[in-house]
């Protein structure tokens, strides 16, 4: 039995030289984009260089669609968003994306400002100054290529909104409550997308030590302790959010860098203590894919970050700290879920 329950820095051992994440060149993956004219319109003579010296940055999370990443304005993609969403929807998204790069071109203090303000509260997100335009850029395209307002309806609705301020944007987006048929035919789109992305993985025992060794890990898997942690792949991602979870489709340990090298060993030990508690629950029901999605898969995660919620206290963690460390399920759970969540463990 541990004396001080405190100590996990006893145990554990982190080999904090991540390798850092590669950015692939935008062209790579998204070829013809040079030659669209709406892409011509946002960069005018600018157009090829722009799109040349563009990266990506791969994000392997199933609610990860696309993105500026506010930190060097590259784009940063979900991996099964690439892989299995239409090619219309990538196209579109492209074109979103792309209208938000040069916004950020001509103003990044203000981008970043605006781009903060909704990453705190999703709420705002649908009358954004810098969302606005560049839906209503992405909408105009969406016409352009022969799609009905009720397509374009069903491809802007990410995610829930209020019920007013969804019908203010939709108003702002020239889409009334009477849907307009396709004016014509569905254009054949002169780009070419590539869509196998092969993730760089590394042993999880090269960079968390000691794991192995805690009464709480030991728990959860036993005698096979030892084995399920020799067979843990982990990839470093770059993630606004400081976080460890496991991969959605495999398991595999999703490691945002910057936090892995900077934050302490304990609030380490917490991030992996969930995802072992996750894979350990999901890996129950005989399925390496770790499903956040609706009914089962939410009440298994739900169950555990109470687990996490639970050691974090048996470990001292101020309400404060915990809060932190529910940052992604926030991201997950409808907002009325999340509160209920955070009540329930006592955190609201």
């Amino acid at each position: 039995m541990e004396k001080n329950p405190t100590s996990v820095g006893h145990f554990i051992k982190l080999k904090r030289n991540a390798p850092r994440t590669v950015l692939e060149p935008f062209m790579d993956y998204f070829q013809g984009f040079e030659q669209v004219q709406a892409v011509k319109a946002i960069f005018g003579k600018e157009t090829k260089p722009v799109l040349q010296h563009l990266r990506i940055g791969f994000i392997p999370f199933k609610r990860m669609f696309m993105g500026v990443r506010d930190n060097d304005g590259n784009l940063a993609v979900g991996t099964y968003h690439l892989r299995t969403s239409p090619t219309r929807t990538i196209y579109l998204d492209i074109i979103h994306e792309l209208f938000h790069v040069k916004q950020r071109m001509k103003d990044v203090r203000y981008f970043h400002r605006e781009h903060m303000k909704y990453m705190q509260g999703r709420g705002i997100y649908w009358a954004s100054p810098i969302e606005v335009p560049a839906y209503r850029y992405t909408v105009k395209e969406a016409r352009l290529v022969g799609m009905s307002d009720e397509e374009i309806v069903e491809y802007l609705k990410t995610f829930d909104a209020p019920p007013k301020v969804w019908s203010n944007f939709l108003k702002a987006m020239g889409l009334g409550d009477r849907p307009q048929p396709r004016r014509g035919p569905v254009a054949e789109l002169p780009v070419k997308i590539r869509r196998d992305i092969k993730p760089r993985t590394y042993p999880f025992t090269r960079y968390f030590k000691g794991f192995e060794k805690l009464p709480a890990v030991k728990k959860l898997f036993g005698d096979r302790t030892d084995e399920v942690l020799k067979n843990i792949q982990v990839e470093f991602i770059e993630s606004p959010i400081p976080s460890i979870y496991p991969s959605e489709e495999d398991g595999h340990l999703l490691v945002a860098r910057d936090h892995f090298r900077k934050a302490s060993v304990k609030s380490i030990y917490l991030d992996v203590y969930l995802s072992l508690d996750l894979i350990k629950r999901f890996s129950a029901g005989g399925s390496q894919e770790v499903d956040v999605g609706e009914g089962r898969g939410q009440r298994v995660i739900c169950e555990s970050f109470a687990a996490m919620v639970k050691e974090a206290k048996r470990l001292g963690f101020r309400r404060s700290e915990i809060l932190k460390h529910t940052t992604l399920l926030r991201f997950i759970l409808p907002i009325a879920e999340y509160r209920k969540f955070l009540k329930e463990q006592r955190l609201g």
